[in-house]
């Protein structure tokens, strides 16, 4: 008897590289912070444990030529995108066409 899994190891490589992702863009956020922190008063300073979204604003008006926000959102971007072709994947086998 032969053990198959569930999962090859393109599925693997792909939840890797979206997981990857996952942690780069939450690194940048951490980056993102500190750099707001670093320019505002003490009274608006942001935590590194309950923030949102509003970063990205706030960063763009206090570091208008920063890059940091573009590589947030492309890892984002990119994060979501693996998530749909591990299913793909997944479900599918190994060619998209079905064959």
């Amino acid at each position: 008897m032969q053990l198959t899994l569930p999962f090859t190891v393109r599925d693997i490589v792909i939840a890797l590289i979206g997981g990857s992702f996952a942690i780069f863009s939450n690194m940048l956020s951490f980056i993102i912070i500190g750099k707001i922190n670093e320019r505002v008063p003490e009274s608006e300073r942001i935590s590194y444990f309950w923030w949102g979204t509003e970063i990205r604003k706030k960063y763009k008006q206090l570091y208008p030529e920063g890059k940091l926000v573009f590589l947030l959102n492309l890892c984002v971007i990119l994060m979501v995108l693996c998530f749909p072709f591990l299913i793909w994947f997944w479900v599918f086998g190994d060619s998209p066409t079905g064959r």
